[in-house]
């Protein structure tokens, strides 16, 4: 019965000890994703600021 238990306790053990590196990595991870997020922006207004001054050129072609 008492192996069983330090069985478990090692597993309940691993378990957080693997909770606490998922939880860091994410930690890590979310900034990333926000500067992620604001670059797309960033492109996303570029591309439609390339795309009107495509237009506007195509417009002046006879």
């Amino acid at each position: 019965m008492q192996e069983e238990i330090n069985l478990l306790e090692e597993k309940i053990n691993l378990l957080v000890t693997k909770i606490n590196n998922m939880k860091n990595e994410t930690e890590s991870v979310v900034p990333e994703l926000y500067e992620a997020k604001e670059e797309i922006k960033m492109l996303k207004a570029k591309i439609t600021e390339a795309t009107v001054k495509i237009e506007n050129l195509l417009a002046q072609i006879p």
